[in-house]
């Protein structure tokens, strides 16, 4: 009798093992080869310093290498499409920050719809914005920019890495409810923007805590505010916008990871607790802390709807300020 029940519970086994889909194997199994994390931005910027420091990582939580793959350009539409376009199997990532949803609204006809062609893994924090200006300038408050866009013919000069960036964005909105005029010069990267605001070139311009600290630091440039809720611990003589009068201007570059829509959710799931593990980790935390970085975990549901509001917000900033691609 006993050998019989362990038979039939051999064959219930087997036959259960035999009906298992390919999908389901590989999950059970996942990760079993390295995998790979697109950055939709160059090599050494702030994207590219936290995900290598999420990638290394991660590696030990998933027990595979985690390779940070930059794909720059189109202001990342080119990184973006090469992950959409690649198996919906875990094994590509895509950092995604405010570009993300910007380049959406600018324009029209790409290639794939963040919101349909992914599904979020994990929202992992942001960092403030400065409002910088050159250190050699007169001016010293939000009061004195009015005044230097009021006395100058196209009013308040402001840089910005490029066309349909954050830092192109905000400081529109800004002039926009100061009631003010100004003129956008774009760059090509941050880094040339910085050094032309320092040199006075350029009025002012809205950079992220990530990239403008050292400059900010070193007393190249004066920092008028910040667009965090609280003063940063590295700049505490720089007053919050709210402090200054402006408490619903709070832009952030945040940031966060997706996979393509139709990766297996235990797939998204696994990925998500070693996310979530790394981000707890105090040695992440501490490095990106130094560098402005506020870790701040969202869930895959609470990401997601973060990143409709998003869209949501600064497609009303393209349309209200008629900002076009050129």
């Amino acid at each position: 009798m006993i050998i019989r029940t362990m038979a039939r519970a051999a064959c219930a086994l087997g036959a259960a093992l035999c009906v298992m889909t390919p999908a389901a194997a590989q999950t059970a199994s996942f990760p079993n080869r390295p995998l790979k994390l697109i950055v939709p931005f160059p090599a050494g910027g702030s994207s590219d310093i936290l995900g290598r420091a999420f990638a290394e990582k991660l590696q030990s939580e998933l027990g595979q290498a985690v390779i940070v793959d930059n794909r720059a350009g189109g202001n990342t539409v080119i990184g973006t499409q090469a992950a959409a376009s690649s198996a919906a199997d875990g094994y590509t990532i895509l950092q995604v920050t405010p570009n993300a949803v910007i380049v959406g609204s600018l324009q029209a006809g790409l290639p794939y719809d963040l919101e349909r062609d992914f599904k979020p893994v994990i929202g992992v924090g942001a960092v403030p914005l400065l409002l910088a200006v050159s250190a050699k300038s007169n001016i010293r408050t939000i009061a004195d920019l009015v005044a230097a866009a009021k006395s100058t013919a196209g009013g308040a000069s402001y840089a910005s890495g490029g066309i349909g960036s954050l830092g192109h964005l905000a400081p529109a909105r800004f002039l926009r409810d100061l009631k003010i005029t100004g003129t956008h010069v774009p760059y090509r990267g941050v880094s040339p923007a910085m050094q032309d605001v320092a040199a006075g070139r350029v009025h002012f311009m809205f950079v992220s805590s990530l990239e403008g600290m050292q400059m900010a630091k070193s007393g190249l440039v004066r920092v008028l505010a910040v667009t965090s809720e609280q003063r940063l611990p590295s700049l505490p003589d720089a007053p919050t916008m709210a402090e200054v009068g402006f408490p619903d201007f709070t832009p952030v570059v945040w940031y966060g990871f997706v996979v393509p829509s139709k990766t297996p959710p235990d797939v998204t799931d696994r990925l998500a607790k070693a996310f979530t593990k790394v981000a707890g980790d105090t040695a992440v935390r501490e490095r990106l802390g130094g560098l402005g970085l506020a870790v701040h975990v969202r869930s895959a549901p609470e990401f997601g709807k973060y990143i409709h509001e998003e869209t949501v917000r600064w497609n009303r900033v393209v349309k209200e300020n008629n900002i076009r691609m050129e």
